[in-house]
């Protein structure tokens, strides 16, 4: 047993953790004989959480009432590489009356098929009081941890005591023979090289829908599309709580989308900004969106159209619907944060209230690595190996087929986890282990969806960049303009560059502009924040983000208000 702790779902135990705590404290005999009923074999295969009723008897305890799940998508391992979990809920009393529950689970680790005798023979468990079930978002308020394993000769038994109530000895065989069939299928899933088990299932999976607004808690959630001059259908929504002269929009980055700022497994910008007194917040989905399926396809699209088109269009249409007198507050990232950039350099938006940029903007720069990539890539997979574009889904598809063999290439390099999406994103942007993120801040439902949250994308806006590298500051695609010397000339408006301390995608680039623009006559607009621990991506995406990045954020937005 364990001294109390508070557990939340964002803070499970690591194996090392109830290891630690079974050799450092007393430990209590512990164990349960348990018989699992699936009362309709076919309505439990049917089933996503494969449950099915827990009966038995356990140490010190009466068992009111079990469930058991045999696979279900992980939410109480900590290990990031976890593709199912088996979960035995138990409600229980104790001699005294008083209510407890037992919570346990076995992790199956994807790929890691040597392990399979002591993941699927060892459970980990926590109980606390009350009957309650584990639910992602819940604290509990734990009083007991523990391990326990199955022996070989009890593992031994249990094969012998599957049965059926099947009015024959034929049917009983192709019932347990079905059940044998579902339990290993979903341990081939995770064990398999991941080459092999590119099934539709698989590649098909997303943990929330598609483009989801389900994380926006409050308010009116409103999808207008737009067309740009140049013809292209881009888009805005709208999470509205109540009217406000004081709109935030929001700017994500290449291939990412709207979805960055509302993910619903941990508190995100939008619900933050909403809590806080930014009741009218926008998202422009441009271009370069992950939404739009024409980034899938070869284009000679640059950061010029964005900053000509895409930004000027969704001003003008938000200022439509709020009136002139709005103040408009920037937040943009990435790609969106150079395009936005130069469309205020280029006097093609004009009247912004205040700008807060991430991780880049005025000054691209890049590790040598990524330097490298952007110097052959484009024209190497465009040209040579014939790839209209380069996406983290790529990996999931099914065969052997597109794009398969730069999953395993980077799977190579890269030995921090086994998710294909996550080493995909490193391919795509930057150099690191990984480069778009610290691990550590990314919950690992967000690292289950990645293939859903990065997208798709032709190269040529990776050339635009490396012109960029080139000249050393953010420059027009015909090099005519040079955007941070434009943005020295002008009033800029109050501006906060923000960037991780980590940034692997583009380290230090946003502090070079800071420094920049400080030598100028904006000297007392600019501000910089440099946030520790953190990389590119997770400064919005982070589980602990509205923590340890928002709060700074939205000082500087209150600041701006008026």
């Amino acid at each position: 047993m364990a001294k109390p702790f508070a557990l939340s779902t964002s803070n499970p135990l690591k194996k090392s953790d109830f290891e630690n705590l079974e050799e450092s404290t007393p430990r209590v005999p512990f164990e349960f004989t348990l018989t699992i009923k699936v009362s309709d074999l076919d309505t439990f295969i049917a089933d996503p959480q494969l449950q099915a009723r827990a009966i038995g008897t356990i140490t010190d305890f009466n068992i009111e009432k079990g469930l058991f799940n045999l696979f279900v998508r992980p939410e109480a391992s900590s290990d990031r590489d976890t593709a199912k979990e088996m979960h035995y809920t138990l409600f229980l009393k104790d001699p005294h009356g008083k209510s407890w529950t037992f919570f346990g689970f076995k992790e199956v680790i994807k790929e890691d098929s040597f392990e399979m005798w002591s993941q699927t023979t060892t459970l980990y468990y926590y109980i606390w009081e009350g009957h309650s079930d584990y639910n992602p978002g819940e604290t509990k308020n734990v009083t007991g941890v523990g391990i326990l394993r199955i022996s070989v000769s009890d593992f031994i038994k249990q094969l012998t005591t599957f049965k059926s109530n099947a009015p024959s000895a034929l049917e009983e065989q192709e019932a347990v023979a079905k059940f044998l069939n579902v339990f290993a299928k979903n341990l081939w899933q995770s064990y398999a090289p991941f080459i092999f088990t590119t099934t539709a299932a698989r590649w098909n999976e997303h943990i929330y829908p598609m483009n989801t607004t389900q994380g926006v808690a409050m308010g009116e959630k409103n999808l207008y599309p737009l067309d740009t001059p140049d013809g292209l259908t881009i888009s805005v929504q709208r999470f509205k709580v109540k009217e406000s002269k004081n709109i935030v929009l929001l700017l994500h980055g290449l291939t990412t989308s709207t979805d960055m700022f509302i993910m619903p497994e941990h508190q995100n910008f939008v619900n933050y900004l909403h809590s806080n007194g930014f009741t009218d917040v926008w998202s422009l989905d441009w271009r370069g969106s992950g939404r739009f399926t024409y980034n899938l396809g070869p284009h000679r699209y640059n950061l010029d159209d964005i900053a000509k088109n895409d930004i000027p269009t969704a001003v003008e249409f938000i200022r439509r619907q709020c009136g002139e007198d709005t103040k408009i507050h920037v937040v943009c990232h990435c790609v969106g944060s150079i395009s936005f950039m130069a469309s205020l350099a280029g006097g093609h938006v004009k009247g912004i209230s205040s700008i807060v940029s991430n991780s880049v903007s005025l000054t691209p720069k890049v590790r040598w690595q990524a330097f490298i990539k952007m110097l052959f890539g484009p024209e190497l997979l465009e040209y040579v190996f014939g790839y209209a574009y380069v996406s983290p889904r790529m990996a999931y598809f099914p065969g052997p087929g597109f794009g398969k063999w730069l999953y395993w290439m980077e799977r190579g390099i890269r030995h921090e986890c086994k998710e294909p999406a996550c080493h995909l994103v490193s391919f795509m942007w930057g150099w690191g282990y990984p480069a778009a993120y610290v691990h550590r801040n990314i919950h690992p439902t967000t690292h289950r969806r990645l293939v859903d949250l990065f997208g798709g994308t032709s190269f040529h806006y990776y050339r635009h960049i490396r012109k960029m590298l080139f000249a050393k500051a953010s420059v027009s695609f015909d090099k005519s303009k040079n955007y941070l010397e434009e943005c020295q000339k002008r009033d800029m408006p109050p501006t906060l560059f923000i960037s991780g301390a980590e940034n692997n995608i583009f380290p230090g680039s946003n502090k070079m502009t800071y420094d920049a623009l400080k030598k100028g006559k904006n000297s007392a607009a600019v501000e910089y924040f440099e946030v520790p621990g953190y990389g590119h991506q997770d400064t919005f995406m982070g589980q602990y983000a509205h923590i340890e990045v928002f709060p700074k954020i939205l000082a500087f937005l209150n600041k701006q208000k008026g």
